[in-house]
């Protein structure tokens, strides 16, 4: 073999047996030139004889002798029919099932966790009671000393008139004003659900509430009676809900359940 300074291809590399030819390059050679022959001899139109016997024996000296990219033109037709008779497009099909104890899952909450979240909220609001009534007391004695300076030297001041407060509906910080809580069409909570409770469809939310792991959602603060547009949204996109109105009450509301309505 010769050596050449650009790499070839040597996995075809076939020996030289019938004189300079191979056996497949004389097969080629033998076939095509007799079909050339034989279409020549049997075409009765003179000029048209000789160009399909001399087109044919072409084609087999090109089969036999004119490689494309070290590759012959029988590689190369093989592979054009093959990608022709070959599909465009794979669909995957799920044929695997789903592990059995991940079907129709369902978290349970922890009692302990949701029981120290209600009583830190508790001694919060305990807290902050008692620093707004010691401030309230301490600016009461101030503004009695600015508007009645006569009553430090001893002397009684006159009766003021009582100041009517209104009152203001308080909800225990044991219960809740409002709960509830975000499934999907199988029943499992989802968590991380944004809810935007509206007066009206088109109105500013008035309150946001995030439902969490366990797909509860709540509120301490009360609103006003009334109806209230609940407008529930995915921050990821894959659930879809759509926008329920409901009624709340001054106490008393009943848990409200939202439910997605996806079809996968």
């Amino acid at each position: 073999m010769d050596q050449h300074p650009i790499p070839r291809q040597i996995t075809t590399f076939e020996f030289k047996l019938v004189g300079f030819l191979t056996i497949k390059q004389f097969v080629y050679l033998v076939i095509f030139v007799a079909l050339g022959l034989a279409i020549y001899g049997l075409t009765p139109i003179p000029v048209l004889n000789v160009m399909l016997g001399v087109l044919t024996a072409s084609i087999g000296a090109a089969f036999a002798f004119i490689p494309i990219n070290d590759r012959p033109m029988e590689v190369w037709i093989k592979n054009l029919i093959k990608r022709l008779v070959s599909p465009t497009q794979y669909s995957f099909q799920k044929q695997n099932k789903p592990v059995h104890f991940l079907q129709d899952s369902v978290l349970a909450s922890n009692p302990h966790q949701v029981t120290a979240h209600i009583d830190s909220r508790k001694k919060l609001s305990n807290y902050l009671g008692k620093n707004v009534q010691a401030e309230t007391t301490k600016k009461q004695s101030i503004n009695d000393l600015l508007s009645n300076p006569i009553s430090f030297f001893g002397k009684k001041p006159p009766a003021q008139q009582p100041i009517t407060k209104r009152q203001v509906v308080i909800t225990s910080p044991n219960h809740p004003f409002l709960t509830g809580t975000v499934k999907n069409h199988k029943l499992t909570p989802i968590g991380a659900i944004l809810i935007y409770v509206k007066k009206t469809v088109d109105a500013e939310p008035i309150r946001i509430l995030k439902s969490n792991a366990h797909g509860v959602f709540l509120s301490y603060n009360p609103l006003p009676q009334g109806e209230y547009f609940f407008e529930v949204k995915d921050p990821k996109g894959t659930y879809i809900f759509d926008t329920m109105k409901v009624k709340i009450e001054n106490e008393k509301n009943n848990p409200i359940e939202i439910l997605s309505k996806e079809l996968i």
